[in-house]
């Protein structure tokens, strides 16, 4: 009798441990995202040599993950259980939503952006419950106990408690090995813990170092009292429509009589962390990782002509750290900023507004020259938080349907445009004096509108819309505008943000021959004629190398999304705005 139950017990005992042998099989299955897609692409380069340890490290992390979930002692499974389940949980979502593995530079620009958390969650606030579910399975699958009989097996698993560290040490090494790649295909339950602990060696140990003080002395007198750094956010420049009676920015045609539309243009990168500090620190393509580190910021090149430097973050709201800084900006680059102006609790629909009034009060009393660098929110995700409920045109927005869809999309980000891009300018041309200002507006990139993509921040080839980007210089200062539009004339199409930095300081004063030295033509020259300009996606302070990715936009196609080209109004023989000059 009893040697029978002792018989019953045991084979309970095998049946629960070969449950925990398919299940964590199943489980790293499921999870595991372009497994047999990577063995096929190095089957097909017959890189044999790579095949092997490709798949070696997978059956390395099968075994980690067993021996976790094998071992008896609950305190080690527990702990294992945690970690491995948040990883899995954290891959699992950033694959579903990206379409790509987690990357250590995509740790680096999350973290960059981690005060916008709330408004992701808001965006892609639909995986999260899915996220639950994958990291309970993993939870229950690993913490729920084997009871393994005492014998060789209970034995050899309490001393190899330390075996999930393996696979993720091994991740982690490829990747310092592979400059910050590599890791694509690995499995989710130690791939993404392996790049989040390079990624955190990286941002602790790498020191950018000093940067350069502005080599040169202004030669003359700025042509205008005040400039205006206006840096949108998330703004496609096919989506501003300057045509007269047009039915999606009506009030954009009024902007005209006092802009030069470059047209469409390549940002410096597609996120906006990234891209705002290439535009500060008036980085350049040629040397990108020396002169991001090293170049002069805007701020030191405007105190040295003169201006009083301002900075305003119309984002400031969401930035809870205690620093209070965004987008690498540091307190060694705040020295250089004579006020620094944030909008606490106001709400996300009032913020560019909020700006504005700010703007136009210092603009009118302030008897210094400025220099003003000036984030808006523009039409930053999630599109329905950013403009007020009445002022939804175009519907059914993402709201109204419950879900992204190609339509629903489009109509959000055409709202939030229409309110914080369209309203802004009615507001600022009615009461603003722009005679003796000069603005230059952009946006710190473009977007992805296609449903269930991701907008933007892409670092494995990115959709070249994530860098398409509108940008127009505004002045009420006759002369000056008659100069700037013969440049837009000259280089409508042709432009990127690495011709903004020696632009701005030419407005300062500076000699163009001089600034030549360091950095490549400014907008108001002959720019390169070809349609093809590149953004920068991924590190571009060289933490592991000095190379940096790029993707290339063609400023000549037309981008428009098709849900969007319904929302146009029809005119016989004429294109929509984007890919072809606007009259």
């Amino acid at each position: 009798m009893g040697s029978e139950l002792f018989r019953r017990e045991e084979k309970g005992d095998w049946l629960l441990i070969g449950v925990k042998v398919v299940a964590t099989l199943i489980l790293m299955a499921a999870t595991g995202f372009g497994l047999m897609g990577r063995a096929e692409l190095l089957v097909g380069q017959q890189r044999y040599v790579t095949l092997a340890f490709f798949l070696g490290l997978w059956v390395v992390s099968y075994g980690a993950l067993l021996i976790a979930a094998l071992h008896p002692n609950r305190w080690v499974r527990l702990f294992w259980g945690l970690v491995i389940a948040l990883t899995t949980a954290a891959g699992w979502a950033y694959q579903t939503i990206s379409g790509s593995s987690l990357s250590v530079f995509d740790v680096l620009s999350l973290w960059a952006a981690r005060h916008e958390a709330g408004r992701a969650m808001q965006e892609y606030g639909a995986i999260l419950p899915w996220a639950l579910v994958a990291f309970v399975a993993t939870l229950t699958i690993i913490v729920i106990p084997a009871h393994l009989k005492r014998g060789w097996l209970r034995t050899a698993l309490t001393w190899l408690f330390w075996a999930p560290a393996v696979p993720t040490a091994l991740i982690a090494t490829i990747i310092f090995l592979r400059s910050g790649g590599g890791s694509q295909a690995l499995p989710t339950q130690f791939q993404p813990l392996a790049v989040s602990a390079v990624g955190l060696e990286r941002a602790l140990t790498h020191r950018m170092g000093s940067r350069m003080a502005v080599p040169f002395a202004p030669v003359r007198k700025p042509p205008v009292k005040h400039i205006v750094f206006l840096v949108e956010e998330s703004l496609r420049p096919d989506y501003l429509d300057f045509r007269p009676g047009n039915p999606v920015t009506p009030h954009l045609p009024a902007l005209r009589r006092v802009s030069a539309d470059f047209g469409p243009a390549v940002s410096g990168g597609n996120c906006s962390s990234y891209a705002n500090a290439i535009l500060r620190f008036t980085a350049q393509p040629h040397v990108m990782v020396k002169s991001a580190r090293t170049y002069p910021t805007l701020w030191q090149w405007a105190k040295k002509a003169g201006f009083s430097t301002i900075y305003m973050d119309g984002q400031s709201g969401f930035v809870q750290d205690p620093g209070r800084f965004q987008n690498f900006m540091t307190m060694r680059e705040a020295r250089f900023i004579d006020q620094i102006i944030r909008f606490d609790d106001v709400p996300t629909t009032r913020l560019d507004f909020a700006l504005l009034e700010k703007l136009v009060r210092l603009l009118k009393t302030s008897d210094r020259p400025l220099f003003i660098y000036a984030n808006k929110n523009g039409a930053h995700f999630p599109f329905d938080a950013d403009y007020p409920a009445n002022r939804r045109r175009f519907r059914p927005t993402i709201t109204e349907a419950g879900k992204e869809t190609a339509e629903s999309k489009v109509n959000s980000y055409r709202n939030a445009v229409a309110w914080n891009v369209d309203e802004f300018f009615r507001q600022l041309l009615r009461k603003t004096d722009l005679k003796d200002t000069l603005i230059i507006y952009t946006s710190d990139h473009g977007q992805n509108l296609d449903a269930d993509a991701m907008t933007h921040c892409s670092t494995h080839d990115p959709d070249p819309r994530e860098g398409l980007v509108p940008l127009l210089i505004i002045t009420g200062n006759a002369p000056l505008l008659r100069r700037v539009r013969q440049a837009a004339e000259v280089n409508y199409g042709a432009a990127r943000h690495f011709h903004i930095a020696p632009t701005l300081l030419t407005f300062m004063g500076y000699d163009p021959a001089d600034l030549k030295r360091l950095y490549g033509p400014s907008l108001l020259e002959r720019l390169p004629r070809k349609p093809f300009g590149a953004f920068s996606y991924g590190d571009i302070f060289g933490l592991f190398r000095d190379e940096v990715n790029w993707q290339t936009v063609d400023t000549s196609r037309y981008w428009l999304e098709p849900a969007a080209r319904r929302h146009l109004l029809q005119r016989t023989g004429e294109n929509a705005p984007g890919g072809r000059r606007q009259n």
